[in-house]
């Protein structure tokens, strides 16, 4: 029987790219996370959080509904791309707002479940080989199969920072889908960028100076690591200060709370509004150095967000799928 919820695997940050076994690697696209699950007919769109989001993006559950299966898996990304052909996280983000989604593109690069058969313990190279003879099926600019590149890793970073993406993603070809975070697949991004929780702000004379942002220590603690000014679109503005009006608390969140600056008030809130922020560096202390703010995440739950350490590729044990 399909399962009604598949867990999305998810790629693990790397120091650099790997020098031995085979790996393939695609885009990072800067979008959210769309797991599709269709069954006679019915398809459903299931964020990384497991929230069913198929009644704001009626036209591609009309596309999907096109492709010759009667149950599937498909995990992709949702992304709305630039007058470039760049995803743009912000624009996205607007589509939804203004609820005018019809231009939204889903990216699809892994074939989970298809026609009573559980993929996920097949090699990936042997996945996406079915999941680009499936999308030869169907004609539909808001379904593109996500190309992985045979240059080299790099090189293809390069690439990426010249054209403005987030990066890559490189996985092993010979690997198994396993839900969660894994080493199979990397990520290797062209600057440093995360996501963190908001547990404060700082109220100048004009309004909100600056977010606090923390992380999730492993014991479940919550840790001050900096600050950055928001940049909000004015539905942004609106979204935020709702939510934030209702995790208000009135002490701080954080263990290890921030020095305060007389000139200025602060609120602070409960630890479950995400925000993804780049930034320069972190400093000896353990805060951000240089902060930009970049977006809300709503898609992403405040709980998992922790501190990136990046692993050493080549230092992980392989994980073979069985072949056919």
């Amino acid at each position: 029987m399909m399962p009604a919820l598949i867990e999305p695997e998810l790629a693990t940050l790397a120091r650099h790219p790997p020098t031995h076994g085979e790996w393939s690697y695609e885009i990072k696209f800067d979008g959210y996370r769309m797991m599709t699950r269709i069954e006679n007919g019915t398809v459903r769109l299931i964020t990384r959080n497991g929230n069913d989001w198929t009644g704001r993006m009626p036209k591609l559950r009309d596309a999907l509904r096109k492709l010759p299966v009667n149950e599937a898996w498909i995990d992709g990304e949702a992304v709305v791309l630039n007058a470039q052909g760049v995803p743009d996280f912000n624009a996205l983000q607007n589509a939804f707002d203004r609820r005018s989604t019809a231009e939204i593109v889903l990216y699809l690069f892994d074939l989970l479940w298809l026609n009573g058969n559980d993929l996920r313990t097949r090699p990936l190279r042997e996945r996406r080989g079915m999941l680009r003879e499936l999308m030869l099926e169907v004609a539909s600019l808001l379904l593109r199969y996500s190309d992985d590149f045979a240059n080299d890793p790099d090189s293809l970073l390069e690439s990426a920072r010249e054209i403005k993406l987030e990066g890559i993603i490189g996985k092993r070809v010979d690997a198994p889908y396993r839900s969660g975070r894994s080493p199979n697949w990397i990520k290797l991004k062209c600057h440093q960028q995360q996501e963190f929780v908001v547990g404060g702000v700082a109220r100048g004379r004009a309004g909100i100076d600056s977010l606090l942002l923390g992380v999730f220590d492993p014991d479940g603690s919550f840790r001050y690591v900096g600050s950055v000014p928001p940049y909000f679109t004015s539905h942004q503005a609106s979204a935020f200060v709702a939510r934030a009006k209702a995790g208000v608390q009135d002490d701080s969140p954080f263990h290890n709370s921030p020095k305060l600056d007389r000139d200025r008030a602060y609120l602070w809130l409960k630890p479950e509004i995400v925000v993804e922020v780049s930034f320069l560096e972190w400093t000896r202390s353990g805060e951000l150095r240089q902060a930009v703010f970049h977006a809300m995440r709503d898609d992403k739950p405040a709980s998992e967000v922790t501190l990136e350490p990046a692993i050493d590729p080549d230092r992980q044990p392989p994980t073979r799928a069985r072949e056919k």
